[in-house]
């Protein structure tokens, strides 16, 4: 029997958890400090956007989209607001912060995960718990793929912290009854949708489910001034969320109404996330910790006898899955034509989500095996402080698995590419120069590949991002298009339809390889100079005069 009482463990013993809680965090934080120390770049896309956006914020432009002229953000704002306010505190360069600041602000998860786990049970299971979470669960996945504690400021990675926290307001509100802890819930899950739409959707739904069977029970019984209290619940929650998830759903909902153009967006499965992965992602799951992990959740399902912690947990459980599926179904059969249902955001975000929980049901199934083997040897049995002994099998786990954990993807691939987008000096050059001497507001048109670095985190506007970076309330395809007939009108001199793009979208600024600008053929509507040129690359202005386009003649 699995002992769930935290308030029977004297302080000392408290002590001794936090301090091996402590242990593992420390020792994850060396690995991820050595990880992205001296790094200058982050390897993925995802922190070029975030540069463009603190780029725009800092020039005093928060709510536009940092790389389409006239259009909003799109994108949540809290990772980038507080890596803009350390940018202004520190004085240090974004991409500095950005490469190197996940080490340190991340660690706020492993923290408020382990909080989490000891106020739904006891500081017992947290610590087994953050062993699976630091150490066992992600494996080899990504950090934006499972939950756990990484050097890369990704906003996966950031936010989770506000989900654990939104569970623990979830549980005090519906066991307190509390009207206050609706509204610290409310507030809660407003600030997460500012940091990411996966939480913020995740604990919305298990709100509704908690509240839905609450209802349904109160109908059942005819207490129907019960039905009323719910539904005050429910409103006074929504208030506070609606007032916090302002600054961003002003943006989405205001402005954009939710209308997803760009849907590609949403189908975008990346690495081990695709379909055609889906071996290699099962592989990567299947791990002697998630035996762990199966055994525990089935000791919580025959074993726990909190009631409301119950509809938590497989709430948590029954709705990440079915997002997942959902998620992972729905983008293809809209672009397939079969059915059209709303979406929200890609299915691995939601996957993420069951990698926590994974750790939770770890914890169960480590400490049932403890005690199995604890009972079984008589020498062990007849120990007297047991809590030591649990703390020191959690450590050892740790330590064994220690040298399989610091060759994580995450630790040695990451930053492998992280050096070498660092030493991409013509992009960089190019990225330093448009930083320094173009305003924000000019429109580059440059090819696809560049379009992602070194252009995007200029925060320059452009003709079309790459797809999953590109607005998704905006066409994609029809942007791209008119990329793409831009840059062959300059190599060919046609088709004549490019001449009123160049106008429409305002082209000022244009980005070539130096083997297409060897076959540049400036329009006789425009005239360039050359701003900047190195080994790879040449910038040039681009001069449109009105009056020598076709239509003026």
């Amino acid at each position: 029997m699995i002992i769930a009482d935290s308030q029977s463990m004297q302080l000392k013993d408290n002590t001794k958890y936090w301090l091996a809680c402590i242990i593992m965090i420390l020792a994850a934080f060396v690995q991820c400090y050595r990880t992205v120390h001296d790094l200058h770049w982050a390897n993925e896309p995802d922190f070029d956007r975030d540069i463009a956006y603190i780029r725009t914020t800092l020039n005093g432009h928060y709510g536009q989209d940092a790389n389409y002229a006239g259009q909003y953000m799109w994108y949540n704002p809290l990772l980038f607001l507080t890596e803009t306010l350390i940018v202004k505190l520190t004085g240090l360069p974004i991409n500095i912060v950005v490469a190197r600041a996940g080490a340190f602000l991340n660690i706020i998860s492993p923290l408020a995960f382990f909080i989490m786990v000891s106020k739904l049970f006891d500081i017992k299971t947290a610590l087994a718990a953050l062993l699976s979470f630091l150490f066992l669960a992600t494996g080899n996945l990504p950090c934006w793929g499972a939950a756990t504690y990484s050097p890369w400021l990704i906003s996966d990675s950031f936010v989770q912290f506000l989900f654990y926290i939104n569970v623990i307001f979830c549980y005090k509100a519906f066991s307190t009854q509390q009207i206050r802890w609706f509204v610290l819930l409310g507030a809660s899950i407003g600030i997460t949708f500012l940091g990411h739409s996966a939480p913020a959707i995740l604990i919305i739904l298990i709100l509704i489910s908690l509240q839905l069977q609450k209802i349904i029970k109160a109908i059942r019984q005819k207490e129907y001034q019960s039905i009323k209290t719910y539904l005050l619940q429910g409103i006074v929650a929504a208030i506070p969320f609606l007032l916090c998830a302002s600054p961003f759903l002003y943006f989405v909902w205001g402005k954009y109404h939710f209308h997803f153009v760009n849907r590609a967006i949403l189908e975008c499965a990346p690495g081990i996330f695709e379909r055609k992965s889906s071996v290699t992602m099962l592989k990567t799951n299947i791990t002697f910790s998630l035996l762990i992990a199966i055994i525990g959740g089935i000791w919580f399902y025959k074993k726990q006898d909190n009631k409301l912690i119950r509809q938590i947990i497989f709430s948590w459980l029954i709705i990440t899955i079915f997002m997942y599926v959902y998620e992972s179904v729905v983008p293809t059969l809209d672009r397939l034509n079969i059915i059209h249902l709303p979406d929200t955001i890609p299915a691995f975000h939601y996957f993420f989500y069951l990698k926590s929980l994974q750790s939770i049901f770890f914890a169960f199934g480590f400490i049932y095996l403890f005690q199995i083997l604890i009972t079984s040897i008589p020498a062990l049995s007849k120990l007297k402080s047991s809590n030591n002994l649990f703390i020191a099998a959690v450590l050892l786990y740790g330590m064994v698995y220690f040298p399989i954990y610091i060759n994580r993807t995450d630790f040695k691939e990451s930053r492998a590419e992280s050096i070498a987008k660092g030493n991409e000096k013509d992009k960089i050059e190019i990225y330093n120069f448009i930083e320094k001497n173009i305003p924000l507001n000019n429109v580059l048109l440059c090819e696809h590949d560049l379009s992602l670095f070194p252009v995007m985190p200029t925060a320059i506007k452009m003709v079309s991002v790459e797809t999953y970076f590109s607005n998704p309330y905006l066409s994609y395809d029809q942007r791209e298009s008119d990329r793409n007939t831009m840059l062959n009108y300059l190599g060919s001199g046609s088709p004549a339809s490019a001449v009123e793009l160049f106008n429409a979208y305002k082209v000022r600024i244009v980005l070539l390889t130096n083997r297409d600008y060897a076959k540049l053929k400036t329009p006789a509507f425009a005239s360039n100079k050359v701003l900047f040129k190195n080994g790879s690359y040449t910038l040039m202005s681009f001069g449109i005069n009105k009056k020598n386009l076709p239509g003026e003649l």
